[in-house]
């Protein structure tokens, strides 16, 4: 009885509590109709979302229409929101398929906040599950894409996916709806091979299950093995990060020396910065890089991995989040009473002082103490550029910032984030790195300018 196999799939999963409140994703075709028809056999708590997408024109706004009427004849709550997912595509330059996907998650995930509904049903079967292996195959994928499809998914907390029908094939589905008189909708495009999924529904999985009469009842156990495999596998590259990275401030920093004693590299290396928007191409030339000497710089859309070396000389990844630093110009015309905040990088704060004589220059580079005679209003505060020259304490010369900061061994991040302030057109401080000589302290000075970083240069 297929009731009876539906409650025992969602039990031995569990995918919901009798008492939880559960919005479904239904279409109106064959799948979805089914799967609301055994909520409503099973007296569970549910209400229904219908998207169209304006795809089909009249077909769609018909498609819409049943699925409405067939909520008021559940009496079940109806939501329901109509897209020009054609348009949206287009704008953002995606396929309709992966537009209409987004739209549609989207939409149901703020209905569950709004309406505090404890989870999303989607009508997805066996058949769905081996169109997706197969798909994933053909286009390339590692063991996450082996399994399929979830029969519970936690996007987020108010986001948790369930399939509860998993546990049947679209031929169960439609000997139920035919025993139960389910009526529903035919979707044209179910039958247009213009699409790869409906080749393989079509074309493919007639052929396997020719093949292995018993297919619908191995697969099930091959995806459960599939998924333990990859349990076990996320295990080890998790343990395996974790003995190799090395946290350096903000940064996370990856030893050439332990990285080329890992076996099997190009895979862990795609697996560990897959969470950080990296391309499997990008991972085989950061391997290459390795052997070459540092410098190359690796970017994706949230995170920067660089070849560089640590202060200590020792080479390799460095892995720190984007963080845009847009130019800027901050200029001071007094003294301040509050702290000043440099384009959201950093803060200063500002004091003056006589010297008594007992005061001894704090042995920091965080601090810049300097003779108020020699500073004239406005001050300047920008990033550093090309070019800019200035004398370091102690020098008789001048030094290029840029060689200062190599000499400092500065990571690329550290050095991009640097900032100078300038009395007139002259460097007063390298920020946070060192002052100019000519502003130093001396038994001559009388009142000082004691300028201190509120929080570290990121």
């Amino acid at each position: 009885m297929v009731e009876r196999e539906f409650l025992g799939f969602i039990n031995d999963n569990q995918l919901f509590d009798p008492t939880d409140r559960v919005l479904l994703a239904v279409s109106g075709g064959l799948d979805s109709m089914v799967m609301t028809e055994l909520f409503h056999q099973t007296k569970r708590l549910f209400a229904i979302a219908h998207v169209n997408f304006g795809l089909r024109g009249a077909e769609s706004d018909a498609d819409a229409h049943f699925v409405q009427n067939k909520a008021e004849q559940y009496g079940v709550p109806f939501h329901q929101i109509r897209f020009d997912t054609a348009a949206i595509a287009e704008e953002r330059g995606v396929s309709i398929q992966m537009a209409a996907r987004n739209l549609r998650y989207d939409w149901f995930r703020e209905l569950a906040r709004q309406h505090d509904y404890d989870c999303i049903a989607t009508a997805h079967h066996k058949n769905d599950m081996l169109e997706t292996l197969l798909l994933n195959l053909t286009r390339g994928t590692g063991l996450a894409g082996l399994h399929g499809i979830a029969a519970k998914q936690q996007r987020s907390e108010r986001e948790i996916i369930i399939r509860p029908l998993l546990f049947a094939t679209r031929d169960q589905l439609a000997d139920y709806a035919t025993e139960k008189a389910v009526t529903y909708r035919e979707d044209s495009s179910n039958a247009n091979d213009k699409y790869a999924r409906n080749r393989i529904r079509h074309h493919v999985v007639p052929v396997l299950t020719e093949l292995n009469a018993g297919l619908w009842q191995t697969l099930p156990r091959t995806v459960e093995r599939l998924r333990a495999a990859e349990t076990l596998v996320q295990s080890e590259l998790n343990r395996s990060w974790n003995a190799l990275v090395e946290p350096v401030g903000e940064q996370l920093f990856l030893p050439t020396v332990k990285l080329k004693n890992q076996n099997e590299l190009a895979f862990r290396l795609a697996e560990w910065l897959k969470p950080f928007g990296f391309a499997i191409a990008q991972v085989d030339a950061m391997i290459d890089a390795l052997n070459q000497s540092v410098g190359q710089v690796f970017v994706s859309t949230t995170h920067r991995i660089m070849h560089d070396r640590l202060a200590d000389g020792t080479p390799g990844l460095l892995l720190e989040k984007r963080i845009a630093v847009l130019p800027y110009t901050i200029t001071l015309r007094d003294w301040p009473d509050t702290p000043v905040d440099v384009a959201g990088q950093f803060a200063l704060t500002i004091a003056i002082f006589q010297k008594t004589d007992g005061f001894k220059v704090p042995a920091t580079a965080a601090i810049a103490c300097l003779d108020a005679r020699y500073l004239t209003l406005p001050l300047t505060i920008r990033p550093w550029q090309q070019g800019d020259r200035f004398r370091p304490l102690g020098l008789n010369g001048h030094k290029l910032v840029s060689d200062l900061l190599n000499d400092l061994k500065l990571t690329r991040s550290e050095r991009e984030s640097t900032a100078v302030l300038l009395s007139g057109d002259q460097i007063v401080w390298v920020i946070g790195r060192r002052i100019d000589h000519r502003y130093r302290i001396t038994s001559e000075t009388r009142d000082i300018v004691k300028i201190s970083l509120a929080a570290d240069l990121k």
